[in-house]
C-alpha cells in the first residue's frame, strides 16, 4: 500500500503531496468495495496510470470506454484570428464561448470544440481551460493553475452522472466538468476555480468585443480532418424530448430532458431558468442564494446538436446571468423597445451586462459564473436545483 501522501500517478511519480491536498480530500473519500477494486484493476489494465486508491465516488459508477466512438484530442497551442479573418470561417449565428482576462478577449467556436472539447490556453497571462461537452451542452471555463502549477487537461474516456470527465496530465486525476472537482486520483477533493464566460453568437461577440480574437481552424497542426468543422456527430440530439442516451439514471421530469436552461450555483443555491420561459419574457429579475440577479435572453444563436450541417440548425437563442447592483444601486430590468433597459435610468444594456447607452453608459453588471446546459445534466449534478419556468 502506497502512503496516502505520495503520488504514484502520471508525470508526478513518487511526488510528495502537499498537506492542503490531504486536508481537502479527507472528508470526501469513499471506501472501495470489492467491485470497486476489480474495477480499478480493469482500468489499470487499460493503461490508466491514475491513483485509484483515492476516490470520492464508487468506481463502479463510472462509465468508460468508447464514448461516441472517438477520442477528443485537446487543443494545446491555439491560434487566433482577428474578426476580419474570422468572418471567412464563421457564420453570424455560430455559437462561441467568449472569455475576457484583462484586455484580452477571445472566442472559441463550438464548431471546433465539438471535436476537441478542451482548449488549454493562456489569456491575459492567465492559464485557462476552456471546455465544452456536447453530451450535456455544458460550456465552462476554469483557471488551470493549481498549487502553483499550470495544469494541462484533456477529455477523459470516462463519464460520471452522464457528463464527460476531464483528466490532468500531471497526476491523471479525473475531474468533473460541471463542478471543476477532482473525484478520482491524487487531486480528489480539490476544485478548479471557475471563470465567468458567455455562450453567444459570433455576431453578438463581434458587437460586444470589436477587438476580440477568435480561435481559428488551424489550431490542430495534425492529421485531424478539418472538413468535419461545421458538421456535428450529434445530429438529432437537440430536442429529443423524453430521454437521452447519456443520462445515468432517471431524468428529472419537470422539463424535457434536452430542454436548455440558464443555470447557476450561487451561495450554495442552484437555480435553473427554463429557456422557453426566458424566451417568452426576454428578461427575468430574480434572486439566487440571496443575491439579486437578472437573466437576459436573446435569439440569434444556432444549435450545434441539431442537423448534420450546423448552418442548417435551429435558432435556440442565448442567455446570460448577471448581478443587478452597480455602485451600490439595485437595478430592475425590462425588455422595452427591442432592448434590455433598466427602469431606474432607462440605460440600454447588452447581453454581456454592459450599458451601451444612457446615463449608465459603460457601466458593467457584476459577472456571474453560469452555463446553459441541457436540463437532464444540470438536474443530475444538482438534484435539489430550483427551477424557474412558465407557470402551468
Amino acid at each position: 500500500m502506497v502512503p496516502p501522501d505520495t503520488s504514484i500517478a502520471g508525470a508526478a511519480t513518487r511526488m510528495r503531496l502537499p498537506t492542503e491536498i490531504l486536508e481537502a480530500r479527507r472528508p470526501t473519500l469513499v471506501t472501495a468495495s470489492p467491485a470497486d477494486l476489480r474495477r480499478a484493476q480493469e482500468l489499470r489494465d487499460r493503461h490508466w496510470n491514475t491513483n485509484f486508491q483515492i476516490t470520492s465516488v464508487a468506481l463502479t459508477e463510472l462509465r468508460t470506454g468508447g464514448l461516441d466512438g472517438f477520442d477528443a484530442d485537446p487543443i494545446d497551442a491555439p491560434l487566433f484570428e482577428d474578426l476580419h479573418g474570422a468572418d471567412a470561417f464563421l457564420e453570424p449565428t455560430d455559437p462561441v464561448i467568449a472569455i475576457a482576462a484583462r484586455d484580452d478577449v477571445r472566442a472559441y467556436p463550438l464548431r471546433f470544440l465539438l471535436w476537441h472539447e478542451t482548449v488549454n490556453d493562456v489569456v491575459g497571462g492567465q492559464p485557462l481551460l476552456v471546455t465544452y461537452d456536447p453530451r450535456t451542452n455544458l460550456a465552462q471555463v476554469y483557471e488551470r493553475r493549481l498549487l502553483g502549477a499550470a495544469m494541462r487537461f484533456r477529455a477523459a474516456d470516462a463519464v460520471h452522472l452522464g457528463g464527460r470527465l476531464l483528466w490532468d496530465s500531471l497526476t491523471q486525476s479525473w475531474w468533473r466538468q460541471f463542478t471543476g472537482e477532482a473525484i478520482v486520483g491524487d487531486y480528489t477533493g480539490l476544485r478548479l476555480r471557475p471563470r465567468p464566460s458567455l455562450l453567444v453568437s459570433y455576431e453578438e461577440f463581434k458587437g460586444m468585443f470589436p477587438q476580440g480574437r477568435v480561435l481559428e481552424p488551424g489550431s490542430r497542426p495534425d492529421d485531424f480532418d478539418k472538413s468535419a468543422y461545421g458538421t456535428t456527430r450529434y445530429a438529432g440530439y437537440e430536442g429529443s424530448r423524453d430521454s437521452t442516451p447519456y443520462a445515468a439514471g432517471e431524468v428529472d421530469p419537470r422539463l424535457d430532458s434536452t430542454a436548455r436552461v440558464l443555470a447557476l450555483d450561487l451561495n450554495s443555491e442552484a437555480v435553473a431558468f427554463d429557456f422557453s420561459h426566458l424566451a417568452s419574457r426576454r428578461v427575468v429579475n430574480h434572486a439566487v442564494g440571496g443575491q439579486p440577479v437578472v437573466a437576459f435572453w436573446s435569439p440569434g444563436a444556432l444549435s450545434v446538436l441539431d442537423t448534420l450541417q450546423i448552418a442548417d440548425s435551429r435558432d435556440v437563442g442565448m442567455a446570460a446571468a448577471h448581478g443587478r447592483e452597480v455602485d451600490g444601486r439595485l437595478l430592475t430590468f425590462e425588455f422595452a423597445d427591442g432592448a434590455f433597459r433598466d427602469r431606474e435610468t432607462g440605460s440600454v444594456w447588452n447581453l454581456s451586462g454592459r450599458a451601451i447607452s444612457g446615463p449608465l453608459a459603460s457601466a458593467q453588471l457584476p459577472p456571474l459564473v453560469h452555463s446553459t446546459p441541457f436540463w437532464w445534466a444540470w438536474a443530475a449534478h444538482y438534484p435539489a436545483t430550483r427551477l424557474v419556468t412558465n407557470p402551468t
